[in-house]
């Protein structure tokens, strides 16, 4: 019986049909009658492989009286565990025979049990090497920022380096675009369910042409991956600062990805309390409406008739007030018309509140504190190496923390008019654009008996128009305030 194998079926040298030639010669030569040909093709011999469990039971059996291998690494790397089930069943059937023809080793021979453990042995420890080097070679080709192989991330592509050898990666125009709209879609308050239900409403596709789910989406827009980072064996690749490299060109920038994580809980410690979205309010003018004589805000109730009516509670909490009550929907009516006609025409411009560039230099050393923290912990860690990387790290976090901060008020056009985003917004948006640019709405007592409204009950005072651009003397007026905590 011979048994052949090989890691990788394009290994010409010692290919399987190489092995079988030399050892059909052996047989031929020595007189064997070859009763079978087994072949384990692609396995490694670091893991278990059912044609060498079978030929080592046709030995046991009698089903064979020889087991021939090209080579003692070609039946295992797995060590002495393999040599000591091979010497069980060579020692229980004393006809039985091994040959390993390239290194002339023979069972018969009285030296063969020395001489085949010390090569299981150094077989193991090549495995071993091996596959150290293998793990060494990745993580410099993604170091230098060369693409090692495996699942592309979703938002990019491999190509060929045109600087050198091997392949990189770059954003898939598509994919990025993709990810890009996502992102913004959730950072101005969409929930991830919204945008995933709208990415499959249009059909649009994941790497594996399946449909989009909560999960996935999360998973793309808060990876390492999207802004260019690469984990090498759970890791994050790091420079020699601690800092996390950059590999490949990022689909987002840093900002927008820290803003997500921070939206999303992702990295989150288990201890650190979560971003609460905002409770929607019952109508679209709560929060915005006051009462005139007393300055309280009104509340919605039922009036006389049954109907949501805007109300002031200060009378009923036993406060100073003749009080005050207006019907929803006639004043919602009125307030829309209003507004329309006075703004409808300009522009939308979101005001964007930008942390300063330490906050997010922060929350990147912090990061990569944790990172080194969790690499100490290892069993084997380089205690010096981490340990003066770590004391780097938190001097740096120490400078940051220190530093004096600023926040930068940006004004961006969004190509929009007040009546476009009235006509396909909804209620919370709506209120978002009135509250922006009504400073007062307030009510005044209203004449008994009186049908209809009366314009004269509503003050409504807005805010001024605010100069976009002095060179022309663009009027625009400020849409919500975005932040990260929205």
């Amino acid at each position: 019986m011979l048994y052949c194998r090989i890691s990788e079926s394009d290994d010409v040298s010692t290919s399987i049909a190489g092995q079988e030639a030399d050892l059909r010669e052996r047989a031929e030569r020595d007189g064997w009658t070859v009763v079978e040909v087994l072949k384990d093709d692609g396995i490694s011999g670091g893991i278990s492989r059912k044609k060498a469990d079978r030929a080592l039971n046709m030995l046991r059996t009698g089903e064979a009286d020889i087991l021939a291998v090209w080579k003692s690494d070609r039946w295992s790397r797995q060590g002495l565990r393999v040599v000591a089930d091979l010497e069980v069943v060579l020692d229980e059937h004393p006809s039985a025979r091994f040959v390993a023809h390239m290194d002339g080793l023979d069972s018969r021979d009285a030296s063969f049990d020395t001489i085949f453990g010390i090569l299981a042995v150094m077989a193991k420890l090549e495995r071993k090497n091996t596959r150290v080097r293998v793990t060494a070679s990745i993580a410099r080709l993604r170091r230098d920022g060369r693409f090692s192989g495996g699942n592309v991330p979703y938002g990019y592509r491999s190509l060929d380096n045109p600087d050198g050898f091997g392949r990189v990666l770059v954003p898939d125009e598509a994919e990025a675009t993709v990810v890009q709209e996502a992102a913004a879609r959730v950072l101005t308050g969409e929930s991830v369910y919204s945008v995933v239900h709208a990415l499959n409403e249009r059909k649009v596709p994941t790497r594996r042409r399946t449909t989009w789910s909560i999960q996935a989406l999360r998973q793309v827009i808060t990876s390492d991956a999207i802004v260019g980072r690469v984990r090498h064996k759970g890791k994050l690749l790091v420079g020699d600062d601690g800092m996390p490299l950059q590999v490949w060109p990022p689909v987002l920038d840093l900002e927008t990805w820290h803003q997500l994580r921070t939206l999303l809980g992702v990295g989150l410690p288990a201890s650190s309390p979560r971003p609460r979205r905002r409770r929607p309010r019952a109508r679209l003018l709560s929060g915005l409406v006051t009462c005139a004589l007393c300055g309280a805000p009104l509340y919605l109730r039922a009036n006389g008739a049954g109907h949501a009516a805007y109300g002031c509670s200060s009378k009923s909490n036993g406060r100073p007030c003749a009080g005050v009550s207006i019907s929803a929907g006639v004043l919602e009516e009125y307030v829309s018309d209003v507004f329309l006609r006075q703004v409808g025409d300009f522009e939308v411009v979101e005001q964007v509140i930008d942390e300063p560039g330490e906050d997010l230099a922060l929350a990147e050393v912090e990061r990569a504190i944790n990172e080194t923290l969790a690499e100490m912990g290892e069993d084997d860690a380089d205690m010096v190496k981490l340990g003066t990387r770590l004391n780097a790290l938190k001097q740096r976090r120490a400078d940051l923390s220190t530093a004096p901060r600023e926040r930068v008020v940006r004004l961006v056009p969004t190509g929009r008019t007040y009546a476009e985003a009235w006509a396909t917004g909804d209620e919370e948006q709506r209120r978002d654009m009135l509250a922006a640019n009504i400073a007062i709405l307030a009510i005044r007592k209203g004449t008994r008996g009186r049908r209809g409204l009366d314009s004269s009950r509503v003050v409504m005072v807005f805010n001024p128009a605010y100069v976009a651009d002095g060179s022309d003397a663009v009027m625009r007026r400020w849409a919500p305030v975005v932040t990260p905590e929205d």
